[in-house]
């Protein structure tokens, strides 16, 4: 479905790169012919990370939110990717020091921006809900984790309980089969749980404009060559903000080579690249502006699993920026006094929750806090 004329906002049309690949979530891994580099493979550094980390600690256990996970039926497990008859998903196991350092992190920002509103916002991936029991429990479990990296920050931090909100909607559409993202529609079930905590009005999906892209097929099958999953494609929602509204995107934090941000696109062809419907995937740092009225302005700092997300935050805030600590553009830049500078007033910091446990997101993350 295209965008309603009343409600441009993909602005200045680009030309979408014919073989672009989807940014996987946290590791700029090796890139491929043709694509952009992956964020996140599977049995790479972040879940590796995890895995050594976890079994040098206690076997950590917790209850678990009563939910009814879908049967799963026969797997199998190879490169710490969990493969079903029609999706895979990525192992995760509790790595304790790394969870802590990222909320001691967190707690560095706060501390230099007091008068800044500092929320944390971890993503339970799909294995949390549809995974086999023995991998979502126990030393496995992402609720643990969750409550670890939260134990870690200081209560002047808004913590927010996201994995409460999407385990209501596991009957829905909340994570893509084919690929490690979440859809758009297990995104906007994050977002309402951002609103809870920071006592912000949250639209009904209902209030959103449609779109979709069929014939997705992501990063789960680059990494297996499953044929099911081949077989069985995602397709990818798109929600369009109720509200007027543009984007511009930068390179550094000077913000002077700006260029004109689409975002929502559902014109995108290549298979493997339709998540990046959403923002037009990573980029540097972005910057949006909204007519809902409100002067209030977020930095939204994240991963990949931060795009889908995004468009909603501009139904409450009117400047809405978007950071990627990862891209070589904003690394080693001063986070405390650019906020000042662009008079944030919110901080909302999103990643799933491989992110703590991966060096390279946590390394441009650090040097830009500790400055």
């Amino acid at each position: 479905m295209q965008m309603t004329r009343s409600r441009k906002i993909l602005g200045t049309a680009e030309v979408v790169a014919a073989v672009v690949v989807l940014v996987l979530a946290v590791v700029l891994a090796p890139a491929y012919t043709g694509e952009q580099p992956a964020e996140t493979a599977p049995a790479t550094e972040a879940t590796e990370a995890a895995t050594a980390d976890a079994e040098t600690q206690p076997a950590e256990t917790t209850t678990e939110p009563p939910t009814e996970p879908p049967e799963v039926g026969e797997y199998t497990v190879e490169n710490y990717i969990v493969l079903t008859s029609d999706s895979a998903m990525e192992m995760y196991s509790v790595a304790k020091k790394r969870l802590t350092e990222y909320g001691e992190t967190l707690n560095a920002l706060k501390s230099r921006v007091p008068e800044i509103n500092v929320y944390s916002l971890l993503a339970p991936t799909r294995i949390a809900f549809y995974g086999p029991e023995e991998y979502r429990t126990g030393s496995h479990s992402q609720t643990r984790g969750v409550e670890i990296a939260y134990g870690a920050m200081s209560d002047d931090i808004v913590k927010v309980d996201a994995y409460s909100h999407l385990s209501r909607h596991t009957d829905e559409y909340i994570y893509f089969r084919t690929d490690h993202h979440w859809t758009a529609r297990g995104a906007y079930y994050a977002y309402e749980a951002f609103c809870e905590s920071a006592n912000l009005e949250c639209k009904p999906l209902s209030a959103h404009e449609t779109g979709r892209l069929d014939d997705f097929v992501g990063s789960m099958y680059r990494y297996t060559h499953s044929e099911n999953l081949k077989n069985n494609p995602d397709y990818v929602e798109v929600f369009y903000p109720t509200v007027e509204a543009s984007g511009q995107y930068y390179s550094t934090p000077a913000m002077t080579d700006g260029k004109t941000l689409r975002i929502i696109s559902t014109s995108i062809k290549d298979e493997s690249s339709k998540y990046m419907a959403f923002i037009q995937g990573d980029k540097p740092l972005i910057k949006m502006t909204s007519a809902c009225g409100s002067d209030r302005k977020i930095l939204l700092i994240k991963e990949s699993y931060g795009n889908a997300f995004a468009p909603f935050l501009l139904e409450n805030f009117g400047e809405v920026y978007v950071l990627d600590p990862r891209q070589d553009g904003v690394k080693g830049m001063n986070l405390p006094q650019f906020l000042r500078e662009q008079g944030i007033t919110d901080v909302l910091v999103l990643n799933y929750l491989m992110a703590p446990s991966n060096s390279t997101f946590m390394d441009a993350f650090n040097e830009m806090v500790y400055v």
